[in-house]
């Protein structure tokens, strides 16, 4: 009889670099666009929800470090996932649920909003960490026009949905005004000032809402460290 596979968990210090090369060689190399999707999924359920947070590491990797050609990669190969269904997601207690008795499938970008703004029993995720890991990963989206597009547009129907369950009363006005940001940006918009610009505006509508839950403290989660 085998044995039971061990516990994943995340290593002491994983190494980040590693994990986004790989994530970026399969989206840049890999022949057709539907084997570079499968290919970000198996990352993805790999680690599993518990390790979703990982997986938003890579992407932050990508977003902070990548070159204009590998964001591009990634950027493209999240079109693809957006359209058909099935961006990588992980799941987060959703708003009211007790002991994560419930809870909501999400994107990178709804994952972290929803981590800062409505903390659930892991704990909260920082403004300083939640700033730096949201202008990574939007930057890193920003690569691709349609990918932005069609991000802002899901993000725009979730504040409009007040019975998903997903997002508090104060958090759904934040999402709105990311996303109307996000998608106002001009050609000649940089990816990295676009993705501030919407950050900025999730965290000013959030403080004049009222967000429910908003972390100001330190959590656990850091983003990956500068590249020495």
């Amino acid at each position: 009889m085998s044995s039971p596979a061990p516990t994943l968990v995340p290593k002491t210090e994983p190494d980040w670099s590693g994990a986004a090369e790989v994530l970026i060689e399969g989206c840049a190399h890999l022949p057709t666009p539907e084997e570079r999707v499968r290919w970000l999924e198996r990352l993805c359920i790999s680690l599993g929800d518990a390790l979703y947070p990982a997986f938003l590491q890579v992407l932050c990797r990508v977003g902070e470090h990548g070159d204009a050609a590998a964001q591009k990669a990634v950027a493209d190969t999240l079109v693809l996932a957006l359209q058909t269904g099935r961006l990588p997601s992980g799941r987060h207690t959703a708003w009211g649920a007790t002991h994560g008795t419930a809870t909501r499938a999400m994107g990178p970008v709804e994952y972290l909003c929803a981590w800062h703004a409505q903390p659930d029993n892991r704990g909260p995720l920082a403004a300083t960490a939640f700033d730096r890991a949201a202008r990574a990963v939007l930057g890193l989206v920003s690569h691709s026009d349609q990918a932005r597009r069609m991000y802002c547009a899901k993000l725009l129907a979730d504040a409009e949905d007040p019975l998903g369950g997903a997002w508090a009363r104060g958090t759904r006005p934040a999402l709105a005004a990311m996303a109307r940001s996000w998608g106002a940006v001009s050609a000649t918009t940089s990816p990295q000032r676009a993705a501030a610009d919407a950050v900025d505006a999730f965290l000013a509508e959030l403080r004049r809402s009222g967000g429910e839950g908003v972390a100001q403290v330190t959590s656990g989660w850091i983003p990956p460290a500068p590249l020495r």
